[in-house]
């Protein structure tokens, strides 16, 4: 009887850190995909910088490395247009962290002229930087209370079982 409550311990207590080291790997996709994004506002911020290339033809241009990092399936998928992205994004949990930049960026893009376009281009990438560092900033602290957190509880049923 002893063998199995210290079998079922070694479970609860193995179970817990691996919870707490996949919600670390998640925390790690959350900042590549705020760097994407960033990476992706750029691009198109250059693109209409340098050579005054026209929405639709940015789109054309974006390749399946930019795109990838931005959500799951939108290297996949026919996102030729900004409305495409948009329902793509929009389909997922692909940006939690700063969707309302990225939905005010991309509703706004293309509706202006090269000033407005590279302003708006501009605040966007404040604003998912901001996020990106308060992310990178907090993310620590919120991986420390999670582990522990889940430690105390798995120790707390570990001696609950015996």
């Amino acid at each position: 009887m002893l063998i199995l409550k210290a079998v079922g311990a070694v479970a609860v207590i193995s179970s817990a850190i691996f919870w707490s080291s996949a919600q670390k790997s998640k925390d790690s996709a959350r900042l590549k995909r705020l760097e994407s994004q960033i990476a992706f506002v750029r691009f198109i911020r250059d693109k209409i910088d340098r050579y005054l290339a026209p929405i639709t033809e940015i789109m054309r241009d974006c390749d399946g490395d930019i795109l990838r990092g931005v959500c799951i399936g939108c290297a996949d998928s026919e996102c030729v247009d900004v409305q495409a992205l948009q329902a793509l994004l929009k389909s997922g949990t692909y940006y939690s962290d700063g969707g309302e930049i990225m939905d005010s960026f991309l509703l706004c893009l293309g509706t202006s002229y090269r000033e407005g376009e590279i302003a708006g281009c501009d605040t966007c990438i404040r604003g998912l930087c901001e996020v990106y560092e308060r992310l990178k900033r907090d993310l620590p602290r919120e991986r420390k209370g999670r582990a522990v957190l889940a430690l105390c509880l798995a120790a707390g049923i570990v001696i609950i079982l015996i």
